[in-house]
């Protein structure tokens, strides 16, 4: 059952990015955690600042509704390697942008959004391109459980250090040099992506005057192979369920801090780390977890017990920061659990079409969630919000497992 966790680095060009992938994200979380906070602060109403955070995600949605098979679908004709290049650059100079604007005070709700709505277009892109880089790089197919997993660990252990960095830069330096820091992290990457010598199969398309015909043939016939594969099609209930729910409930956490725990960014900070550390203990236990075993795992298990934290979350508020551990720990494994089977499952040449899907589940819908029941949170306040939520996540997980039958 147990496998070294490591065995992925045996492959330089997967430790490299990893590496420069991983200086990136913690970037991207100090981004993350300061854009966060600025809504509060541009928005003191406790049920206005809920609402205006459902309609920014909403903004960084709407792309990803319509981008994200487009990705997956270039990712297989022209290579991840030059979109994840273009992607980055692009995150690069949003970071620029928003830095300079906070530096000279002219950050508004509207530049905001503005700034917003490119980001969710080059998240369009990141995850089916990111997915399809990856296979192209890890030849062996055993060790993909292991790549992914370390791509989660990655992104929680950046979890865990960019919000306390972001915490004692807002305290001690001032919001716009955190944003500065995270345009900074990109430049390795941007660099690697540039020199990296990605195998692409199929790199021009067949007729280039039929290429929207094609786009949406490929769209029909992608999710028909979804829908045919039970274990396929579970893993995007599940993936559904917690992203369009739970996840999309985290967003409201710093309302939850200021307004619930009265509490301040440097306690967001934390909370956010500890649900980081969590999930890369999740993470590092999926990396080492065979493949089969994988293939056989109930991820809706793990749903129930996100949903049972974050109702804990709500009655027991002294004990958030390790209840926050908990809901990182069992979020990591549904990610993880979920993310691995999709990989293992999908053939080589729909790797790219079926990641861009399954991206529209995992992120984009995750911002749809927020809009939506940012509007319940606006009629009944945010401790309700989160108690209704954590309702909700438990039956969907029982629903999926009862009505859902793996062969």
């Amino acid at each position: 059952m147990i496998q070294n966790p490591f065995r992925t680095f045996k492959n330089s060009a997967y430790l490299f990015y990893w590496a420069f992938n991983t200086f990136s994200l913690l970037g991207t979380w100090i981004d993350f955690t300061l854009r966060q906070w600025i809504i509060v602060e541009m928005i003191k109403n406790e049920r206005a600042a809920t609402q205006y955070v459902g309609f920014y995600n909403l903004v960084r949605f709407i792309p990803s509704l319509f981008l994200s098979f487009i990705a997956g679908y270039l990712s297989d004709r022209i290579g991840a390697r030059l979109i994840l290049f273009f992607v980055s650059l692009i995150d690069f100079f949003n970071a620029c942008a928003i830095s300079y604007l906070v530096y000279t005070n002219n950050l508004n709700v509207y530049n905001f959004m503005i700034l917003a709505l490119f980001l969710g277009i080059t998240n369009s892109f990141y995850f089916p391109s990111r997915s399809k880089l990856i296979n192209s790089i890890v030849q062996d197919k055993e060790d993909i459980p292991s790549s992914f997993s370390w791509q989660g660990i990655s992104f929680n252990l950046s979890r865990i250090i960019g919000p306390v960095v972001a915490g004692m830069i807002a305290k001690n330096f001032g919001l716009a040099l955190g944003f500065l820091l995270n345009a900074i992290s990109y430049i390795p990457l941007i660099f690697y992506l540039l020199f990296l010598n990605d195998k692409v199969e199929n790199n021009s398309f067949e007729d280039k005057r039929n290429v929207i015909n094609s786009i949406l043939e490929d769209f029909k016939n992608t999710i028909s192979y979804v829908s045919y594969r039970v274990k396929l099609k579970k893993c995007f209930y599940s993936i559904f369920t917690i992203n369009f729910w739970g996840i999309s409930l985290m967003s409201f956490l710093q309302v939850f801090t200021k307004e619930i725990l009265n509490e301040n960014i440097n306690y967001f900070s934390y909370l956010l780390s500890m649900l980081g550390l969590g999930a890369v203990i999740g993470a590092f236990f999926v990396a080492s977890t065979n493949y089969q075993v994988i293939l056989n795992t109930r991820e809706e298990i793990f749903i129930i017990i996100y949903g049972i934290c974050i109702l804990l979350l709500t009655l027991l508020p002294k004990f958030s920061f390790f209840i926050m551990f908990l809901i990182g720990f069992s979020q990591s494994l549904v990610f993880g659990f979920t993310n691995n089977k999709v990989q293992l499952l999908t053939d080589n040449d729909m790797i790219g079409k079926v990641s861009g899907i399954y991206s529209l589940f995992n992120i984009t819908l995750s911002y749809l969630g927020v809009f939506v029941i940012s509007q319940v949170g606006y009629l009944f306040g945010v401790l309700n919000l989160f108690k209704i939520v954590a309702f909700i996540v438990i039956f969907s997980a029982f629903m999926i497992g009862i009505k859902v039958k793996e062969g």
